[in-house]
């Protein structure tokens, strides 16, 4: 396995920023990849999978949505907190700051860039398959689908811009997921018919199945498979360069 670096990264002159993991090369003819968290933010766990995705042969840039108040979560002790946690995340301000991070990437990587992301990240990977241009491929893990109310912070719910995506989606979602029932995943699949998408949903799985340090929501078969897909579609809409 190559020696992973991982370094602080700020995104223009507005307070965005996060990690970049990679080789240490600091640019060249690489792919590289966005990877947007569940509401927690940057944490062990997801530094984990981008250093999974950095020895596989990409950059990979993990937002921190929380950059601008030090990197500092909300509380999320309690349901009702996490949900008032996604609620006061501004969608438009963080798929601006995915666009700087694209941009950011291609300035310095010119293998194409492409976007994952987990639980409200996996929200934000499939509007930035809409929003923002030039996009390899979109991956998104158990994103949540449908709002349950628009506000300024959420203008718009995933489902509604799915069939303007102008990248490859992939898909993986829990078949007992309380966040995303399975007929928004269909009905997902069906607004991307006709596209290079492929949507999956996994028995047995509910949501955060690929967190494998929650024993409680952590479906060792499911997140396995899951990973083995998302390997396979970087592998043809985003090849790593070795």
């Amino acid at each position: 396995m190559p020696e992973i670096v991982r370094q602080p990264v700020v995104l223009g002159e507005q307070g965005a920023g996060g990690f970049l993991v990679s080789d240490g090369s600091g640019g060249g003819e690489r792919p590289a990849l966005v990877l947007t968290t569940a509401i927690a933010g940057v944490n062990d766990y997801v530094l984990r999978q981008a250093d999974r995705l950095a020895a596989d042969g990409y950059a990979c840039l993990v937002l921190d949505y929380y950059a601008r108040q030090g990197g500092k979560a909300p509380d999320l002790s309690g349901l009702d907190k996490v949900m008032r946690a996604v609620a006061s995340l501004s969608d438009p301000q963080v798929l601006a700051d995915m666009s700087d991070a694209v941009t950011w990437l291609k300035d310095r990587w010119y293998g194409g860039v492409g976007v994952l992301g987990f639980c409200i990240g996996g929200t934000y990977a499939l509007l930035a398959a809409s929003q923002i241009p030039d996009l390899s491929c979109a991956i998104t893990f158990y994103g949540m689908l449908r709002y349950t109310e628009l506000t300024e912070n959420k203008p718009v719910s995933p489902l509604e811009t799915a069939a303007k995506a102008a990248c490859p989606v992939l898909g993986h979602f829990g078949e007992t997921d309380h966040l995303v029932p399975p007929a928004d995943a269909a009905e997902l699949a069906e607004r991307l018919r006709g596209k290079p998408a492929e949507i999956y949903t996994y028995p047995g799985a509910g949501h955060a199945f690929h967190e494998d340090f929650r024993p409680e929501v952590y479906r060792p078969v499911a997140a396995t498979t899951a990973w083995a897909r998302t390997g396979a579609y970087l592998s043809y809409y985003l090849p790593p360069r070795t």
